[in-house]
């Protein structure tokens, strides 16, 4: 059974009273909005009075302004998004400005309610969220307060976290199967369905059971609301992005990603991926406006359970709490994102594709040995991305991966920030 929420706002059409402004002077002067709202970003008298706690690294290429709610960083990561979807700046905004209400109702309605909430996913022009029983009366309150139309399904099978649970078990049966080089398992939330990409060891093996064979098929954990397809080809393994290209923002062939801080103590580390330091160290340089590099010591590195990650020392250099987002351009991190919701838009960094961006398509999945990872919706990485930043504005999100076959397509990795915690550090926060 499903609500309807929202239903006259058809056309989202999103404004604020500075955004409009900005759009009638546009118009006036004949100029296109993305010029405007730079020049508008760019004027010394819109930008906050900055004091040193304001900028406690340094001063960093993102303005320290905003158009109403738009901090100047999810402009610049809309405008990004919008070129990949060929779209106006305009219509980015339209699609992706009012991104941190969606996030913020569906993290707020999986905490409230972690039993019986069965999904949260952001579309292009609406929103969706469902829950296992009939929906509580505070969902469809949080839920009507989008700008956006919303439908919110009730009386669904299952959980999120029963379907995770689902998922969980079938990894562990692919992890005790012989002959399997790698293998990648990930749910949707709207069907339940799981689907397992599997590789193996020799041809002769993949040839046999791509052509539909019973041992091709995992346990299900017997629970037939989880319908699992197998695919099975010798393209669906994990492509680690490391080819140790030298150059700014290089971390011996990977991306640097975001500083950490120990939660309890005031001990600094360079997070990055965890197959980015496995040796014992890696030297950092720094992008060509800023110039210089050091050697640092690996000082942990894990693919597993909590992810693909790991951190160095930071050599003879001085940590901060900022990022580059692209080449020569910096910004804060102020918030670290939990994981990721299916549909938002996430960009990242890389030291060879430069800064890309897509929408998130599956979270916490299982590739081989490595847990609670999230793919997204096309491959916008490339050889020596990995170990780099996933952000949206100045929210820390991700440390990428690599790529991976899923679904039919190409999809990036990244290891959800969050995951940091299970070490004691978090990103390192203005």
């Amino acid at each position: 059974m499903s609500v309807f929420l929202n239903s006259e706002k058809q056309n989202v059409d999103f404004s604020s009273p500075t955004l409009d402004r900005i759009k009638k002077s546009a118009k006036a002067d004949g100029s296109s909005l993305q010029v405007a709202v730079d020049n508008y970003l760019a004027n010394p008298s819109t930008a906050s009075r900055l004091t040193i706690a304001d900028e406690p690294d340094g001063p960093v290429s993102t303005p320290n302004s905003s158009i109403d709610l738009l901090t100047a960083g999810e402009l610049e990561d809309i405008e990004a998004m919008a070129a990949e979807d060929g779209l106006s700046l305009e219509e980015g905004i339209n699609r992706y400005a009012w991104q941190a209400e969606f996030v913020a109702v569906a993290d707020e309605l999986e905490a409230l309610y972690p039993d019986t909430f069965s999904g949260a996913e952001k579309l292009d022009t609406s929103a969706w969220f469902a829950f296992k029983g009939a929906a509580p009366a505070k969902a469809l309150e949080l839920a009507s307060s989008l700008p956006v139309p919303v439908e919110v399904v009730s009386n669904r099978q299952y959980s999120e976290a029963e379907l995770a649970r689902v998922m969980e078990i079938i990894a562990r049966e692919w992890e005790k199967k012989n002959g399997v080089r790698s293998f990648s398992t990930a749910y949707e939330i709207r069907s339940g369905g799981i689907t397992v990409d599997v590789e193996y060891d020799d041809a002769a093996t993949a040839s046999r059971l791509s052509a539909g064979e019973a041992d091709g098929t995992p346990e299900t954990a017997g629970d037939p609301r989880f319908p699992v397809t197998v695919n099975v080809s010798a393209g669906s393994g994990l492509i680690q992005q490391d080819n140790y290209i030298r150059g700014g923002g290089g971390l011996s062939g990977c991306t640097a990603g975001f500083n950490l801080k120990y939660i309890s103590t005031d001990t600094k580390r360079l997070g990055t991926a965890g197959h980015c330091t496995t040796g014992t160290t890696s030297k950092y340089s720094n992008h060509s406006s800023a110039g210089g590099s050091t050697t640092v010591d690996v000082v942990w590195s894990s693919q597993g359970s909590w992810g693909d990650l790991g951190y160095t020392n930071h050599g003879t250099k001085t940590p901060t709490r900022t990022f580059y987002h692209d080449w020569n351009k910096t910004r804060y991190a102020d918030n670290r994102s939990t994981m990721p919701t299916v549909g938002t838009s996430v960009c990242h960094f890389g030291t060879t594709s430069g800064k890309r961006c897509s929408t998130v398509k599956y979270r916490d999945v299982t590739i081989s040995s490595l847990k609670h990872m999230v793919l997204t919706n096309s491959n916008v990485s490339a050889g020596g991305d990995s170990g780099g930043p996933w952000y949206h504005g100045g929210t820390a999100v991700g440390i990428h991966t690599g790529i991976v076959s899923k679904g039919g397509a190409v999809r990036s990795v990244f290891t959800p920030a969050y995951l940091f915690q299970n070490r004691g550090y978090d990103v390192w926060q203005r």
